[in-house]
């Protein structure tokens, strides 16, 4: 598996600045500029992978507000249900009033969409990609199915078939093959783009693609990896299974939609070659699609969560604990209580060589205080803590700037260190690995949502 990273500055002379090779870069259709033109052209000269994305994002972000009014009425009702049920409500435990309400939603979604997609010169689309000189072409999708996902508009609740969701993927079939026998995609490694919201939907969708001859496939996981809510069941096949308490939906989504394509291509004899997960990033989730798509699959992920964590959570993942989410505050206070961060990336090693860091000097600092609790505050403010500690500090505005590329090139580092130079058995036995010690660790969210993920994928 190989985590694919989007194409900045910040990402592209960071790691040429430190000799680390990076598995390659994606850039969206929808973020071509001058400069990032001139990116791409340093990352090919580099011979490195480009991925050229189709730019769907901002459609997407479009129709989820446009709904999200709408949708969070049927939200509200579906969680008053709940509480009176004490469960999901799915089948006849569904109002028909809140049926009707949710297919009629979920209808103008898609219209929406189609209308949105529809816009789309498909030709100046791909002109726009292949001025990237890109070595993988994301192919232009239908996006219903993501934003029903973005909208919690669950089959559950609109009532919607199998083979409602298959048409969207009819729909991305034809989109993508228009992009396959294009003259000038040829040489070129295209993706068809499914999607799916469940096991039983991502199966069909594997077995749609099979047949139209797919090799390389990709899917928009963003909605699903942002999902916030909580699942008490889950469905395969018909089968449906209770789980004993709610866990967050988007493992047991993920697990279902990914072992779904790999088992919808097994049922047609086909071998899925390549599969990208457009949005996968967070280090908890990884491991899912490593486990769960074919040993013969070449896998690859993108996302800019390891941009956000960093610029927006303060975030750094933890190379020693297979990328933990730790924000600064925490590691100083990890710091304080007698512990340290380890200084394993390249780009934090430097770091370290040229600004300093003073574990002693800053529990001195603590001691002197009387022990005070920890801020964000006190994190930005000039002192023997925050001088003593520069990485994980604001105080300094020159610093400051040069801490936070530093976040940002570390955590793609980590990522790419839980991902690189496994393939086969080999991949599926790391990711294994890497789910088994969350389940050996505390009992928290992230445990549980990854044991009943791994419950699916063994099933």
């Amino acid at each position: 598996m190989r985590f694919i990273a989007n194409l900045r500055r910040q990402t592209l002379d960071a790691f040429a600045s430190h000799l680390v090779s990076a598995d390659g870069y994606l850039l969206s259709a929808h973020r071509i500029t001058n400069p990032n033109l001139q990116l791409a052209v340093e990352v090919r000269n580099r011979g490195l992978p480009l991925f050229a994305d189709n730019g769907t994002k901002q459609l997407i972000d479009s129709v989820i507000a446009k709904f999200s009014q709408s949708a969070r009425a049927v939200t509200l009702e579906v969680k008053m249900l709940r509480r009176q049920l004490g469960h999901l409500p799915r089948g006849r435990e569904v109002p028909l009033s809140l049926r009707k309400q949710a297919d009629a939603l979920a209808e103008s979604v898609l219209t929406d969409c189609t209308e949105r997609s529809e816009s789309i010169d498909t030709n100046q689309l791909i002109q726009r990609q292949l001025s990237m000189n890109p070595t993988d072409l994301i192919a232009q999708e239908d996006f219903t199915s993501t934003c029903l996902v973005a909208l919690d508009l669950e089959r559950e609740i609109t009532g919607w078939s199998v083979e409602r969701i298959a048409a969207r993927n009819r729909r991305s079939l034809r989109l993508w093959q228009k992009v396959a026998e294009h003259r000038l995609c040829q040489g070129l490694t295209t993706y068809a783009v499914l999607s799916a919201m469940d096991y039983n939907t991502a199966r069909h969708a594997g077995q749609l693609a099979a047949e139209a001859g797919v090799s390389s496939a990709a899917m928009g996981l963003a909605g699903v990896c942002g999902d916030l809510n909580a699942t008490d069941f889950y469905v395969s096949g018909r089968a449906s299974f209770k789980l004993a308490r709610p866990v967050p939906r988007r493992y047991v989504r993920l697990a279902q939609v990914l072992k779904g394509i790999a088992e919808g291509y097994r049922d047609r004899n086909a071998t899925l070659q390549r599969f990208h997960c457009l949005g996968l990033g967070a280090p908890s989730l990884l491991p899912i699609a490593a486990a769960a798509l074919p040993a013969e699959t070449t896998v690859t992920a993108d996302a800019t969560s390891p941009i956000h964590a960093a610029a927006k959570d303060r975030v750094l993942y933890d190379p020693e604990n297979f990328g933990d989410r730790a924000s600064t505050k925490e590691i100083v206070e990890r710091i304080l209580n007698g512990g340290n961060w380890p200084f394993l990336s390249p780009f934090t090693k430097s770091f370290k060589q040229r600004f300093g860091h003073d574990p002693e000097g800053a529990r001195r600092w603590w001691t002197t205080l009387g022990n005070p609790s920890i801020s964000r505050e006190i994190l930005r403010e000039p002192s023997d803590l925050t001088s003593s500690l520069p990485l994980f500090c604001e105080a300094d505005q020159q610093v400051r700037p040069i801490a936070r590329d530093t976040w940002i090139a570390h955590n793609h580092w980590v990522l790419g260190e839980l991902t690189e130079g496994r393939s086969g058995p080999q991949r599926r036995e790391f990711a294994h690995r890497i789910i088994d010690h969350w389940l050996d660790g505390p009992l928290t969210t992230t445990s549980r949502g990854l044991g009943v993920a791994k419950r699916i994928l063994l099933d």
